[in-house]
């Protein structure tokens, strides 16, 4: 386990710096002191000079930086954030539209996903999840959003948190659905997850033409009686009114994912008609093929987007977007999304203290990053910052500065042994030959590989729950002749010289966008 450089005994630390709380008072402590013992904030003070006595003897660690609470996102597809950033072929308004007419999304993303993702060599799936819970992590994210129901549960267990699985009874574990529900399902299938005490994620109105706002309007699914209820967490919501927001604000919040609406539809969902109804809003990058490479990213496209619109939104309302306001819309608040006594303690330390505290959340780049804590435990930090036992670390260069990974976990953990190097190499090459791995997909007879593909797929790759994995095989074979290689992106932003100029040449992203990259 790594410790903190100074740290007299593994179970306390005391981080020094300044701290932007996150509470509900908007505290800021301009040099404040951070005390952690084991998982837990202990205490939060003003002043290090006045330490608690339990943390009196314990050398603390001057960051020279900005302390957060962690970073929550609340929409990604986890099982899909390998795959490059896709070139649009054309504006579309309702994602039906490029799922199931769009033949090239069939080539660029569903397929490859699907050989990758189903492949009967574990090693694939497992790097899958390496490899996107680091880009989460490498963003400053310490809880993310994006499993489904399926079998791909079973990788997530040990880095970051999870909604749908925190594998910690404290935390209510989410739930969801991606496609839309046809009218009597939701009377059937939603309206019965409400009433779980759970949140439940539910993709509403991604688009904008008629169709797009009737899945809305679906949710009154009897007369004056709408599946609307404290529990309910719609993500996109680009197709919806300003009354319609009205409505949808019994809702826990809205969760706003502004650059891949953009990329997809060349629009985004009306935020000044949410803000105005009082709705919080939580920010989700979506996916790598149309979203930003994590929340730091996500959080310069809101604000740009947030600047057009006159300053909708105060820079402190932005930076909630991605602390309080999705931990409370998660029932997590109690827990985790900002820097109190008793909470988690998880942690983002950025460099620097210059700028005001929001503003330097808001305009960080991923090697602006100091530390990443999660549960007390150091993830993620600046080589020399962090004291990390050397026999575990896994160095990387970020932005051409050099961090550690501390990624070990317990021998039964299914990522056990993986390093992010390993899993970057298994994936590039994996993408690089999709055609090959497409038509050497195991024959659906052998024997074992339906449990394999079970424990490695997620439903999230749009397959229904009873779909046949003998069918799968046929299609990824069939499909071989169709696929072509595609590149393995780097894992961060400011790693990656095409990423800003591929947006750029998108053909549905407005031009004030454009202009203010």
């Amino acid at each position: 386990m790594g410790n903190f450089v100074g740290a007299a005994h593994s179970d306390r630390h005391v981080l020094v710096g300044r701290i932007a709380t996150m509470d509900g008072n908007g505290t800021v402590h301009l040099r404040g002191a951070v005390c952690i013992e084991a998982d837990r904030i202990a205490a939060v003070v003003a002043d290090p000079a006045h330490l608690p006595d339990a943390f009196a003897g314990f050398p603390p660690l001057e960051t020279g930086g900005t302390i957060y609470p962690g970073l929550i996102e609340l929409h990604n597809h986890l099982s899909y954030n390998f795959l490059p950033l896709w070139t649009v072929p054309k504006p579309y308004t309702n994602r039906n539209q490029w799922r199931e007419h769009e033949p090239d999304y069939k080539i660029s993303i569903s397929l490859p996903a699907k050989v990758i993702g189903a492949n009967a060599d574990v090693d694939y799936p497992r790097s899958i999840a390496r490899f996107v819970e680091c880009r989460s992590l490498l963003g400053g994210t310490t809880t993310t959003q994006g499993l489904s129901a399926g079998g791909g549960v079973k990788w997530y267990k040990g880095l970051t948190r999870n909604v749908e699985a925190p594998h910690d009874p404290a935390f209510p574990a989410a739930s969801g659905q991606t496609l839309d529900y046809a009218p009597p399902e939701i009377a059937e299938k939603l309206v019965p997850a409400l009433q779980k005490d759970r949140p439940f994620f539910y993709h509403l109105s991604e688009g904008t033409d008629a169709d797009a706002r009737q899945r809305f309007f679906d949710l009154e699914y009897v007369p004056n009686t709408w599946a609307i209820e404290s529990d309910l967490i719609p993500i996109h919501c680009v197709a919806l009114q300003p009354g319609d927001f009205q409505r949808l604000n019994a809702a826990a919040g809205m969760v706003w994912s502004p650059l891949s609406n953009l990329l997809l539809y060349g629009t985004t969902a009306d935020v000044v008609a949410a803000k105005a109804s009082q709705m919080p809003i939580a920010l989700g990058s979506d996916w790598s093929p149309s979203g930003s490479k994590n929340l730091l990213g996500e959080l310069k496209i809101a604000r740009m987007v947030s600047d057009h619109l006159g300053g909708l939104f105060s820079l402190e309302e932005l930076a909630r977007m991605v602390t309080s306001a999705p931990a409370r819309m998660l029932g997590w608040h109690g827990q985790v999304g900002s820097i109190a006594r008793g909470l988690k303690a998880d942690l983002l330390v950025l460099e620097g203290t210059n700028a005001d505290v929001y503003e330097q959340l808001l305009t960080t780049r991923e090697n602006d990053v100091l530390a990443v804590v999660i549960d007390g435990r150091p993830r993620y930090g600046r080589l020399g910052f962090l004291d990390f036992d050397v026999k575990n670390q896994e160095r990387v260069v970020v932005g051409g500065k050099d961090y550690v990974l501390d990624l070990t976990e317990e021998d039964d953990d299914p990522l056990a042994g993986l390093s992010l190097g390993t899993a970057i190499a298994k994936l590039t090459y994996g993408l690089a030959h999709l055609p090959e791995l497409a038509a050497s997909a195991p024959k659906p007879t052998i024997k074992g590989f339906d449990a394999i593909a079970r424990n490695a797929i997620a439903i999230d790759f749009e397959m229904e729950e009873d779909e046949d994995f003998t069918k799968l095989q046929h299609l990824m074979r069939a499909a071989a002749p169709q696929l072509k290689p595609l590149p393995m992106s780097p894992i961060t932003a400011i790693d990656d010289p095409n990423f800003i100029p591929s947006l750029k040449a998108n053909v549905n992203l407005p031009d004030y966008l454009k202009q203010a990259f």
